[in-house]
């Protein structure tokens, strides 16, 4: 049997460190400039609890289902680590925000043991190699003191799959929350893994979700292993290598005694009432699985339509329900939305918020189809340079206008009809996808320099006379 929990850390959307007034902004910081004594942990400094980094703590508890704790406190995890400069870091144990809450994912109800604040410590940058085996090793302390939560599960999942999923559900419903900050990249995950009653193995810091499933996977294949040659796992804590696709042991697992607990002296008790709770209640916006259920109620989509344009990006359910504003087919919307936008920003590695593409011009670029004047066909080509550049759909189909002459153009078609006569008999029996085969052929022979909708007409035109003629 496969035990997995996981234990998910969220940077929060604030704009200063957890206990100091330093930016959180440190993407295009020089190393080691944003820093301040308290978050270095120098002594005689003091910590200042953020106000807000509470309020998103206890925002994703709500969202959770979890217990509040009206009365919470912040402890000293001890430790001795490059990464923490004091030596221990601020965290919340005896009484985190909140506890014994539930999310549903994939049928499966996953319980959520607690859900607590902390610090976030250093950035280690290991030259000349990885975690194993780098030359030496850098710090940046930017970094150190940004506010993180710490959702951790039960172990309650038995495949990687499961753990997949259930990540990409998180992120979404974080994403819907407003309360997670992206800059900084991904979720980081500890993911803990035991098999047959073994010891547990804690793989440490693993970013991405498809990566988490990998290396879940590569772990239960080395413990099967290890427990078929009658090896003992031991208890450990592994680096995942996202390039070898393999774990290497870092350290001997350490147990909740081993970091020595205390109340930290420079935080107070921390106590919260009814209408504070109520209030963050209140705001609590449409989380992920409502949503999925209002798209299928009001626009009339599949649970799978509806699945694939929220989860994949909050940012694209919200392009989405732009567009059908102003165009009125939820369906055809959606279905070009996942079908092919969708892919042609994955291509580009992109999501819809960094592209340079907006509602008004895909919502021109549906009525274009609608009215005609773009093949569906085409249009199935022309959204890759769309999305490319950006630009209006009327203007690059403008551009890639006739450059050939009439002339010219008429013979191109004269030899497609006589080169696919079968497709022109059954255009005449009723057969629409035959004249988008027609034009498409057209279409090809012209290196796409003639227009689809005058290709449509002059292709009709032919057609009947070709009729009448008989």
């Amino acid at each position: 049997m496969v035990m997995i929990g996981l234990e998910v850390h969220v940077q929060l959307a604030t704009e200063s460190k957890l206990f100091c007034s330093d930016s959180t902004s440190i993407k295009e910081r020089d190393a080691n400039e944003n820093t301040c004594p308290v978050c270095l942990g120098f002594p005689g400094s003091k910590p200042v609890l953020n106000a807000k980094a509470v309020e998103l703590g206890i925002t994703i508890a709500l969202a959770l289902d979890c217990k509040i704790n009206k009365e919470f406190f912040f402890s000293r995890k001890t430790y001795f680590y490059p990464d923490m400069s004091k030596n221990f870091q601020i965290t919340q144990y005896e009484a985190p925000i909140g506890t014994g809450g539930t999310l549903e994912s994939g049928g499966t109800k996953i319980r959520i043991r607690r859900v607590h604040i902390e610090e976030d410590p250093a950035r280690l940058v290991y030259v000349g190699g990885g975690i194993t085996s780098a030359e030496y090793t850098l710090i940046d302390y930017n970094r150190s003191g940004i506010p993180l939560a710490e959702i951790v599960t039960e172990p309650d999942f038995t495949t990687p799959r499961q753990a997949r999923e259930f990540l990409e559900k998180i992120a979404s419903m974080l994403e819907h929350l407003g309360v997670y900050d992206s800059r900084e990249g991904t979720l980081r995950v500890d993911a803990n893994v035991s098999l047959e009653g073994s010891e547990r193995i804690e793989l440490k810091n693993v970013t991405g979700f498809e990566n988490v499933e990998k290396a879940l996977n590569f772990e239960i294949v080395r413990q099967r292993g290890m427990i078929r040659m009658g090896v003992e796992v031991k208890r450990e804590t592994r680096h995942f290598d996202a390039e070898k696709k393999t774990t290497a042991g870092l350290r001997k697992k350490e147990y909740d005694e081993d970091y020595g607990y205390i109340f930290d002296p420079d935080l107070p008790v921390i106590t919260i009432g009814d209408s504070f709770i109520d209030r963050l209640k209140s705001s609590m916006p449409e989380l992920p699985d409502q949503r999925i259920g209002r798209f299928m109620a009001d626009y009339g989509l599949s649970e799978y339509s509806s699945h694939v344009l929220i989860y994949s990006d909050k940012h694209l359910a919200d392009f989405f329900e732009k567009c059908v504003e102003k165009y009125r087919k939820p369906a055809v919307a959606a279905n070009w939305i996942i079908n092919y936008l969708l892919k042609s920003l994955n291509w580009r590695s992109e999501r819809i918020s960094d592209s340079k593409v907006t509602p008004e011009t895909f919502v021109e670029f549906l009525g274009m189809m609608e009215n005609g004047s773009l093949t569906e066909r085409y249009a199935k080509e022309l959204i890759k340079e769309y999305v490319d550049t950006g630009k209006s759909p009327k203007e690059i189909l403008e551009k890639s206008r006739l450059s050939i002459s009439g002339t010219e153009l008429q013979k191109i078609i004269a030899k497609v009809l006589k080169k696919n006569g079968k497709a022109v008999h059954e255009f005449n029996n009723g057969e629409g996808k035959a004249l988008q085969f027609l034009i498409g052929e057209v279409l090809a022979l012209t290196k796409k320099q003639a227009e689809p909708k005058l290709i449509k007409d002059l292709l009709l035109k032919s057609i009947k006379d070709a009729s009448i003629a008989q």
